[in-house]
């Protein structure tokens, strides 16, 4: 937000109920409250695309910083952003779905020469796989999940 006040450009926040007094929701030129199930977490209202996209649209915004975390790296939402006529500020959905998969990332980097330190050729479906892995490399190993982060 203070980047577009520097900019001369206004900007729009979003928030849950709890978040109400945060800075984020007082340095906007506009903020909007996120609606939830009240069984719902609050970061459940952060998650709320369709919300999200629609409170955008309806408030004339023409970009979204998604900011870290939450939906800074979901393809989906950069593809919703990208279908409302809305500029996702962040990666590409194409670069959001070929690196959300650590997998396809290694297959990235590998065709574009950029050195990765030793690995499998593909993703080892089971305990044999890894197995017969560790045996032909030999220790140390760190196994990581494909898909996620931020403690997936």
């Amino acid at each position: 937000m203070r980047a577009a006040t520097e900019m001369n450009m206004k900007s729009v926040g979003i928030y849950d109920h709890e978040d109400r007094y945060s800075q984020h929701r007082w340095g906007a030129d506009a903020a909007y409250e996120l609606t939830r199930e009240p069984s719902a977490t609050p970061i459940s209202s952060y998650l709320d695309i369709e919300q999200i996209v629609k409170i955008a649209k309806e408030g004339g915004v023409e970009a979204i910083h998604p900011g870290y975390g939450f939906l800074s790296e979901s393809p989906e939402f950069a593809q919703a952003c990208e279908d409302a006529g809305i500029v996702f500020v962040g990666p590409t959905v194409e670069n959001l779905n070929t690196f959300s998969d650590k997998t396809s990332a290694r297959t990235a980097a590998i065709e574009a020469g950029v050195p990765v330190v030793p690995g499998s050729d593909g993703a080892l479906k089971n305990a044999e796989e890894v197995t017969s892995f560790v045996e032909t490399i030999g220790f140390p190993v760190i196994i990581k999940a494909a898909m996620g982060g931020g403690g997936k």
